[in-house]
């Protein structure tokens, strides 16, 4: 049975599809069997974030039933995806009431071990229907009053929807008096705290170039962040290799 995802914000621009994407690559660094998909079927840039080009099939077209769950998924920079439509005949012939038996019928084939679920922000139907899809929830956002405000609200509405396991995650952060600390964000959320990303001009640039932060600069200290981020998911220890462990991992002794 797969882990199943869901990554929501309380509003837009908070970096949540960024986040998706590169969470999803470095969990396939850890050997990890990752499905994402854009259930952001109004407005989605899935596809774009993680560098798929081109592709046929579209979680639209399984919403709307013309094909089946499994056939949709394509590979894409370590992980597989189903990315959504970006034509407007395709967003109006979607039916969301149909995802919850798609993911299941993937899950159900065993090929994933994560299965992510790219939400739309705020509180509409496509993102109530991944609250009440997923079951684990990741909220992302920034530390600032307004987003941290937006994300109890959705934290009210999921707990209403099932029993599921709520994270969250840090992002763009500056570290300003303003700002919610990290020490300080479990006691607010009362849910664990993945962890915190920097604002960074690398991500910045990466996203203008539609090539994921872990492809681009895959050394960068934010691209360590979010492999610890995804360590802290799976409960596998991540251990940052310092200056001279690299050297000793570069030039091993030879058996």
């Amino acid at each position: 049975m797969a882990r199943i995802i869901g990554i929501v914000s309380g509003k837009g621009g908070v970096g949540k599809t960024t986040v998706t994407a590169n969470l999803a690559i470095a969990l396939s660094k850890f050997n990890k069997k990752v499905l994402v998909i854009d259930c952001n079927i109004s407005t989605p840039h899935l596809a774009y974030y993680l560098g798929l080009k081109s592709y046929s099939a579209t979680l639209n077209h399984v919403l709307s039933g013309e094909i089946q769950p499994t056939f949709a998924p394509v590979f894409c920079n370590e992980v597989m995806i189903i990315p959504s439509s970006e034509e407007l005949k395709d967003i109006i012939k979607a039916d969301l009431n149909r995802l919850k038996s798609a993911i299941e019928e993937i899950d159900r084939t065993g090929n994933f071990d994560y299965v992510m679920l790219d939400s739309a922000p705020g509180l509409g139907k496509e993102a109530l229907s991944v609250l009440e899809v997923a079951r684990e929830i990741i909220f992302v956002t920034t530390p600032t009053i307004p987003t941290v405000a937006d994300i109890t609200r959705c934290a009210e509405l999921a707990s209403k929807l099932g029993n599921k396991k709520f994270y969250v995650i840090l992002n763009m952060v500056r570290k300003k008096d303003y700002e919610l600390e990290y020490k300080n964000a479990e006691d607010f959320f009362h849910c664990y705290v993945l962890g915190e990303i920097p604002f960074s001009e690398e991500i910045m640039d990466s996203t203008a170039l539609g090539i994921p932060l872990l492809t681009y600069k895959p050394d960068s200290k934010v691209a360590k962040k979010f492999m610890e981020i995804a360590a802290n998911l799976t409960g596998i220890e991540y251990k940052k290799l310092g200056f001279f462990e690299k050297l000793k991992e570069i030039f091993g002794k030879k058996d």
